[in-house]
């Protein structure tokens, strides 16, 4: 008999659990390249290819965003992730019917949830990752964004980590959000407060027209 089959089952596991993190930091180098990669690829080649079909095709296919029907993405918008599972464990999600407009930025490494029928004006910028500024490392601080459906989000609007924009609330142009916005509310400023609250039949309406062959 062996010596290998005279070592304890434990010894042996441990042995294995060494083996693997090993090889898991000797790969790491090759990850980060191939992060880097796929970075470049969705921010600076298929964010301007014109074409909606082929931009949902990267981002469900390579990103791992789970993308609904006649969703538009616009070109120029640009996406933040720590790596392509951790966009699949968040389960990052664009509702059906929604438009993304121009040069938008969409942080994923807090998660994102965005509904149906959502319409996002040019240039919103989705924060979802901070740092902590008291703590001794400086440490990344991340929470999860939401926005739900029918809710419009007005140019240049910021929407900041952890932040729920109910059902059909309105974000005015130029607002800075850095607290829940309740269902049906507008609000504006910086930070965002509450200036009016939007008609209660107001979402009945879907994003469904026809897209471009070509944008």
């Amino acid at each position: 008999m062996s010596a290998d089959a005279l070592e304890p089952v434990e010894a042996r596991a441990t042995k294995a659990t060494h083996a693997a993190q090993r090889l898991y930091e000797w790969t790491r180098p090759v990850r980060i390249v191939s992060l880097r990669v796929v970075n470049y690829l969705t921010n600076y080649v298929v964010a301007y290819v014109p074409s909606f079909a082929f931009r949902r095709l990267w981002y469900r296919r390579v990103l791992g965003i789970q993308i609904g029907r006649h969703v538009g993405v616009f070109m120029g918008t640009y996406m933040s992730f720590h790596g392509l599972r951790e966009n699949r464990r968040r389960g990052i999600r664009i509702g059906k019917n929604t438009r993304i407009n121009r040069r938008c930025t969409l942080d994923l490494r807090g998660g994102l949830t965005i509904g149906e029928n959502v319409s996002i004006s040019p240039e919103v910028m989705f924060l979802a990752a901070s740092h902590d500024v008291d703590h001794p490392a400086f440490a990344d601080v991340a929470r999860p964004i939401v926005v739900e459906d029918h809710a419009f989000i007005g140019t240049r609007a910021m929407i900041l980590p952890g932040v729920t924009v109910g059902r059909g609330a309105v974000v005015v142009a130029g607002s800075q959000v850095s607290k829940d916005v309740p269902a049906m509310t507008i609000v504006g400023g910086s930070p965002a407060r509450p200036i009016g609250m939007r008609d209660p039949g107001a979402t009945a309406y879907a994003l469904d027209g026809a897209l471009p062959l070509l944008e």
